[in-house]
């Protein structure tokens, strides 16, 4: 390890803080040498926020190391069953553990907090408010005030938004210190400038066609963020800028400003937001994608917009621009040309014509494949005598698969107009072609149900040429001077007919290369391949590429994209190995999106840092909050408002939550409330807050899905059979408007299929049923805690055995996400899917039976609406 790499281990082991770095400055690999020093030894260390591919690293580290099997990090995950997790803590160790599952286990006491070492958050920028990392660490120091909290984080930019976000993320963190290390520290620049790498940087030029498509979806992208800041005046705008919106991030920005109004956004606007992601999409695929996939991606948004089921169904503005119209043109003509296009006489290229359609295949190669075919030849110059291993770095595995195809047809003989990679997606994108025509002719040909005349089918409909005058110049002005233009429709179907012709001439294969060997022939030997002959292409993978590098250890690194993190591993592998010599080909489309990116990347994540230094030297210290329950307690127990004074209460008030509710952020609300959760498997509701009181609660999501599934009327009417007092919470989201329905989204006409009538329909069958809405989730914990002022305790024994079939279910070990996929199935009823699992093991073997089979155990209608659901193929 360098020597800010050890200062940052020996700060982080003295003290709890949160660790904020600068991505590529090796955080995996501090993270693991920091779970090193808890390896060995009677220690008791808990992991939170790793995925499976970082939990497999770290063990794959610790084994090559040589730890035994009870040394090496142990993952506990949702298929480990309750007693062998418990078997496990007792042990000690070091775990890594899925969120929700140790936040039951702690609230159930299965984990012994006060032998806890410390529990170690990686991926700290993950870590929202009220989440379940939030409730595991509030439990933890409240039962444990010495072992220690340690957070990590590589992604600066995710402390700097919102209001006091450094300060706030500390308090849920529960921690007080933070280390800040930018890669413009001393210590990192010292150690990182004594040995620095050749970089050769080239920037190559885009050719004309792309540079006026790169233009001209920019000027898209300008009109329509114009339009979104004309139509929302109230909203402040201020970071809805072009060079904010080139980032996906910029979806959350857009969705942070309108989400609070969203049921007073007009349907343009929600239209406009989408539309900004698609341009997005599209300025990144020009560099990042071949040109017969890009026009490919621009043929998918033009039908995207060409329905014809719905003919008022309003069509993306910007493709009525001048500018689209250049965009989609010049994305054609870089695959191919017709004849009535100026190019088409000078042009070189296989020609196809049949009748009046006439074709000149032209597909125009990537610039950076030109580039990368000289770079691979000066690597092959400079190349010592026993060859060196060479390293190329692109940002997908397309890209990565397209290049491995290039470079090996890249030496073979071209007597061909096309390259063999270019041939095959041309024949690749025509047969598309020819089947988008089949559809269009199966749909144009199916026989018509009714007939209506003429004067029948304009009613209703917006009239396909209806002209008007317009003032400004917007998107929206736009779209309506261009009424007069044919419909994308048949802009689309009459580009499909004119290219279709191609496979009439299908392009001859390729001959691979064969082997004829007998049955019981070998071959005779086996060569292996030496590392320094070898060019590997790999992803960035983030984390993984400082293992990358030590396995490969490449002479020669090629990145293909940018990639700021990845010159920063160049740069750390560089200086802990200053004997190998390492050559870096940088490659950039000058003036394009791509440079944007990169160079705004880099400025966003200096200002990030400069950001959280500001905050650090002036924040308010975060003090660790001490919860007072016995003043409480006492507080409730003399108040006369709570029975007259004569309610005797012990200890906080008490709510049981079923397991499958620790997926939403109520529970962590509810617990910071000072209410005492406690986790059950409940057959009937969600939350049971008193024995005659049961609440099933609903997202707005998950409501509408219910009343579609049928769900909801079950639940409705098991909570009605066990509970004197069933309620029904509708919980809304805080962020959004605390509306069941937009405006846009109301009709005149109310019909049985509508939300509102069917709310109406369930208060009319149930009448016994409370309906409660809420805002937000800390709303509904206000609820519950006025709720339990004046009723007793819930038995958790009692509310477990409901609506189970009998005590053996209470401590089941069934996976509760098949059996949510079991009880949603058709046919399968709260009654008798404990029967269908008692009867098989698995969905698999469910799925396997007869209908007879099935009939035997839950009767002949359900066997019968199960069977048919189950072999029931799609489009019949």
């Amino acid at each position: 390890m360098l020597e800010f790499q050890n200062q940052i281990l020996t700060d982080l082991v003295e003290q709890d803080a949160l660790l904020v770095m600068s991505p590529g400055l090796g955080l995996f690999k501090i993270f693991s040498s920091f779970l090193e020093l808890y390896a060995k030894g009677n220690h008791f260390v808990l992991v939170l926020n790793t995925d499976q591919a970082q939990d497999m690293a770290i063990i794959e580290k610790q084994t090559a190391m040589g730890l035994s099997p009870q040394e090496r990090m142990q993952i506990v995950a949702a298929e480990t069953h309750a007693e062998t997790r418990n078997a496990m803590y007792r042990k000690g160790g070091v775990f890594s553990v899925t969120s929700r599952i140790l936040a039951v286990d702690l609230l159930l006491e299965r984990v012994p907090t006060a032998l806890i070492s410390g529990i170690v958050v990686y991926n700290a920028h993950r870590v929202r408010p009220d989440s379940m990392e939030e409730l595991i660490l509030r439990i933890y120091r409240k039962g444990n005030e010495q072992g220690f909290i340690k957070a990590m984080s590589d992604q600066p930019e995710a402390f700097t938004t919102g209001f006091a976000p450094l300060e706030n993320t500390l308090k849920i963190l529960q921690l007080r210190k933070v280390h800040l290390w930018p890669r413009f520290q001393v210590l990192v620049s010292d150690n990182l400038a004594k040995a620095s790498a050749e970089v050769v940087e080239l920037r190559q030029p885009m050719t004309d066609k792309m540079d006026l498509i790169q233009k001209s979806l920019v000027e898209c992208m300008e009109a329509t963020l114009a339009e979104v800041r004309r139509q929302n005046s109230m909203v402040d705008v201020q970071d809805f800028t072009i060079e904010n919106s080139f980032f996906k991030s910029f979806d959350m920005i857009v969705r942070r400003q309108l989400d609070p109004i969203w049921h007073r956004v007009s349907p343009l606007t929600k239209q406009l937001v989408g539309d900004l992601a698609t341009l997005r999409k599209l300025l990144s695929y020009l560099t990042m994608y071949d040109p017969v996939s890009f026009y490919y991606q621009i043929e998918v948004v033009i039908a995207s917009n060409t329905s014809k089921e719905s003919p008022t169904m309003r069509q993306s503005q910007w493709l009525f621009l001048d500018a689209a119209d250049t965009a989609i043109s010049n994305a054609r003509k870089r695959v191919f040309l017709r004849r009535n296009d100026p190019e088409y006489a000078t042009a070189r290229g296989p020609t196809l014509s049949e009748g009046r359609s006439q074709i000149r295949i032209v597909p125009e190669e990537l610039p950076k494949w030109n580039l990368l075919h000289d770079i691979l030849q000066e690597i092959e110059h400079d190349m010592p005598q026993g060859g060196a291993p060479v390293l190329i770095m692109v940002n997908g595995a397309r890209t990565c698969s397209q290049l491995r195809q290039y470079i090996s047809g890249m030496n073979q003989d071209q007597d061909d107009e096309l390259k063999p990679m270019l041939r095959r997606l041309i024949q690749w994108f025509f047969s598309l072609r020819k089947s988008i025509h089949q559809i269009q002719q199966e749909e144009e040909t199916k026989p018509t149900t009714q007939t209506t005349s003429p004067s029948q089918s304009k009613r209703g409909t917006v009239p396909p040429n209806k002209r008007r005058r317009v003032r400004g110049g917007s998107v929206a002005a736009a779209a309506a001077a261009a009424s007069s233009r044919p419909t994308l429709a048949e802009e689309f179907q009459t580009n499909v007919e004119e290219t279709v012709d191609l496979l009439n001439e299908p392009v001859s294969q390729e001959k691979e290369d064969e082997i004829a060997l007998g049955d019981d022939d070998l071959l005779p030997e086996f060569t292996p391949v030496s590392p320094e002959s070898i060019v590997s292409i790999h992803t960035y993978e983030n984390d993984f590429d400082e293992d990358l590098l030590e396995q490969v250890q490449p002479k020669f690194i090629i990145m293909y994209d940018p990639n700021p993190a990845f010159i920063r591993r160049v740069e750390v592998y560089r200086a802990t190995h200053p004997e190998r010599n390492i050559r870096v080909y940088f490659m950039l489309y000058e003036n394009s999106v791509e440079e944007q990116n990169y160079l705004s990347l880099i400025r966003k994540e200096k200002e990030a840092f400069e950001r959280l230094i500001r905050e650090k030297s002036i924040m308010a210290i975060p003090m660790p909050q001490k919860a007072t329950p016995h003043q409480d307690a006492f507080a409730r127990a003399v108040s006369t408002r709570v029975a007259g004074g004569q309610l005797a209460i012990k200890g906080p008030p008490a709510v049981i939550v079923d397991m499958r509710e620790f997926r939403s952020s109520l529970p962590p609300i509810l617990y910071a409330e000072g209410l005492k959760i406690i986790p059950c498997t409940l057959q009937v509701g969600d939350y049971i807050l008193s024995p005659n009181m049961c609440v099933e609660r609903k997202s707005i999501a998950d409501l509408i899905s219910s009343f579609s599934s049928g769900r909801l009327y079950t639940q409705c009417e098991n909570m009605c059979l066990h509970y004197q007092t069933p309620i029904l919470l509708i919980e809304f989201d805080e962020n959004k408007s605390f509306s069941l329905q937009s405006l846009s989204d109301m009709k005149s006409n109310v019909t049985m299929s509508d939300l509102s009538s069917k709310l109406v329909l369930l208060t009319l069958t149930f009448p016994k049923v409370k309906v409660i809405w809420s805002s937000s989730p800390h709303e509904t914990a206000a609820v519950f805690d006025e709720l339990k002022k004046t009723e007793e305790e819930p038995d958790v024994e009692k509310a477990a055995l409901i609506g189970a079939e009998s005590t053996d279910d209470v401590n089941n070990a069934y996976n509760m996400t098949p059996q949510d996929i079991l009880r949603s199935l058709p046919g399968v009823t709260s009654k008798n899917y404990k029967v269908l699992m008692n009867a098989v093991d698995n969905l698999q073997e469910l799925f396997g039976l007869s209908q007879d089979e099935i009939k035997k155990l839950i009767g002949e209608e359900p066997a019968r609406k199960l069977h048919t659901f189950i072999h029931h193929k799609a489009g019949q």
